[in-house]
């Protein structure tokens, strides 16, 4: 019997830890920007073709090249969403939707 209330008691002591790491945990946080497949996904692929043909980002690998495409695409979206927190070699890229919604909002200034 006691060893079982020692059991439960080691159970109770381990989520009440896990209960405050997870309470501790702060979430990313960046600029949101509507995202719309069909519509940003077109505008993002022909700025980033644009950019692929320029010359300056020729010789560049990984995460450099990634970062001189987007900054070619919009200082203005790459500023807003990676400024303060650039991205880094093997991070999952979850602005990348917020890039193309800016990238897309910034586009249709553009035009009026």
């Amino acid at each position: 019997m006691a060893a079982n209330n020692r059991q439960v008691l080691a159970m109770i002591i381990v989520l009440a830890v896990l209960t405050e790491l997870c309470d501790s945990i702060t979430r990313y946080q960046f600029k949101q920007y509507t995202y719309r497949k069909k519509r940003d996904d077109k505008r993002y692929k022909m700025a980033h073709q644009r950019c692929e043909m320029e010359a300056h980002c020729h010789g560049l690998w990984g995460i450099a090249y990634t970062t001189c495409l987007r900054k070619c695409m919009s200082e203005f979206c790459y500023s807003e969403l990676y400024g303060e927190d650039e991205l880094e070699e093997g991070e999952i890229d979850v602005r990348l939707n917020s890039f193309k919604g800016c990238l897309s909002q910034v586009k249709m200034e553009e035009y009026f």
